[in-house]
């Protein structure tokens, strides 16, 4: 417990004092997002400083590496890095999404391969659940990292947001597989635990106001460490965990879902840059950064208290929980939809476009 204590606060200082470099170098490099109409900042920010972030959890891992496990954390960090390359580029000069998605999957096969993903069960007790075979499951395994890659670059789109998922769904993780595991000092744990702490001292930097944006570099590799760590806690502590190590990231992955079937309705490219999350329309409802941020982290630190107590639990109890988190954050985006469309109505058509508003980007995964 103490050397998981120490890596999440040296990981959380790390981060917080490389933002300091890291954001003066943007600025002489001019690094900067400047507003347009599809955006919800309204000044010109520096972008970048996810560099902060990534390296920080990077700096972490050679530490747990050479406590625990250095073979996967080679390959998995090797991964993070390429990802991170490419991403960076695309913050400077958009990259197309076809070389960017075909990257997303390559390290996510990459990092399932360093895992060495075999046939699984799951289900809500250990031990009892649906069949996978190994094949399938590195299908699905694959479809859920690069996916989730994409889901957390989408919803990057406002103040802390973003940073905010990341530190609660890292100590979330962390704690869940520990429960199940009984053992802190298990590599993914630690490596949950240094990905919370980096966000958490980035957060600073992006939270209430934006100083600085983390950017493309910043959530795309955390979107996929999240991704690989779901799959590797649960590999670790026992694939039962897979249900509730999931349901921690439901909100960022339900809005994400809803948002591209309902623009690929409209006939709208999936991929393009908007403003239709549900987050999003309740900031153009007139609702602040803060408010919408606090809510959303809110509810998932909800998300995780009921997520604890599935651990914790057993049959039938565990569907019920599972169903509420669902429930809650459908709720919530109703609550969104509503409030955006009474604005719309009470301001006449001319809300429904885009308004610039508050100190966050949205950027395309």
């Amino acid at each position: 417990m103490f050397v998981a204590l120490v890596i999440l606060l040296a990981a959380a200082l790390i981060s917080g004092l490389l933002g300091v470099l890291v954001n003066r170098l943007l600025l002489q490099h001019r690094i900067i997002d400047r507003p347009n109409e599809r955006s919800s900042h309204n000044r010109p920010t520096v972008r970048g400083g996810g560099i902060a972030i990534v390296t920080s959890v990077l700096a972490a891992a050679i530490w747990v590496g050479w406590l625990t496990d250095l073979q996967h954390l080679l390959a998995i960090g090797l991964c993070t890095v390429a990802l991170a390359v490419v991403s960076f580029l695309d913050d400077l000069k958009s990259i197309p999404v076809a070389i960017r998605l075909t990257v997303h999957f390559l390290v996510a096969a990459l990092a399932l391969g360093a895992l060495g993903i075999t046939g699984i069960t799951v289900g809500f007790n250990p031990g009892a659940g649906v069949q996978i075979p190994s094949a399938v499951a590195g299908a699905l395994g694959c479809l859920w990292i690069a996916g989730y890659t994409n889901a957390f670059n989408f919803m990057d789109g406002i103040n802390g947001i973003a940073a905010g998922q990341a530190a609660i769904t890292g100590l979330g993780m962390a704690l869940l597989a520990a429960l199940g595991h009984g053992d802190y000092n298990v590599t993914p744990v630690l490596i949950s635990l240094a990905l919370a702490g980096a966000a958490l001292g980035f957060l600073p930097y992006n939270f209430p106001t934006a100083r600085m944006f983390m950017g493309d570099v910043g959530s795309a590799p955390l979107g996929f460490l999240l991704g690989v760590l779901v799959i590797w806690l649960a590999q670790s502590a026992g694939t039962w965990l897979l249900i509730p190590l999931a349901l921690l990231h439901a909100n960022f992955v339900l809005d994400t879902a809803i948002t591209v079937v309902r623009r690929v309705a409209r006939g709208e490219k999936w991929h393009q840059a908007h403003r239709e999350h549900f987050y999003q329309r309740l900031l153009r409802s007139g609702k602040s950064h803060a408010f919408v941020t606090g809510w959303e982290l809110a509810l998932q630190g909800l998300t995780l208290a009921l997520m604890v107590l599935y651990v914790q639990t057993s049959m039938p109890l565990r569907i019920a929980l599972a169903s509420a988190v669902v429930l809650i954050w459908l709720t919530f985006f109703g609550y969104c939809e509503f409030a955006f469309r009474r604005h719309a109505a009470k301001n006449g058509l001319a809300a429904l476009e885009p308004l610039v508003r508050g100190t966050g980007p949205v950027r395309p995964a």
